[in-house]
């Protein structure tokens, strides 16, 4: 069953049914996952981890590097810097973007697990 909450961005009440939040548009933190083995939305680097490998996902081939710092260009990442997570963007021109930076683990996943998921989709995967 759902779960409901509100948007961290507007306030709008949100469900964990909803990939984003319907008023505003923005990333729903509650979103969870339609996946098998009962394993809901990943909220650690380790989770993340477990999600992909269990759903076999490219992550090289998408450009993904998780629990690494990589620097090279059209790269989206996720790293620990001492008690701050960091989820990057690494653009073509070889600038970095930064998505999230901040002690909040379930944040910094969820940052960078929507753009995984957009990526997939994309992808056909």
């Amino acid at each position: 069953m759902a779960s409901t909450g509100l948007c961290a961005y507007c306030g709008a009440p949100v469900t964990s049914a909803s990939l984003k939040c319907p008023h505003c548009g923005a990333a729903n933190p509650l979103y969870a996952a339609p996946v098998g083995g009962g394993f809901l939305r990943p909220q650690t680097v380790a989770e993340l981890k477990e999600y992909c490998e269990e759903k076999k996902l490219p992550l090289d081939r998408l450009r993904y590097f998780i629990g690494e710092d990589y620097r090279q260009p059209k790269a989206f990442g996720i790293y620990r810097d001492g008690a701050d997570f960091v989820v990057y963007k690494n653009k073509a021109d070889g600038t970095r973007a930064i998505r999230y930076r901040g002690p909040d683990e379930k944040q910094a996943v969820g940052e960078l697990f929507e753009k995984l998921l957009d990526s997939c989709r994309l992808a056909g995967l």
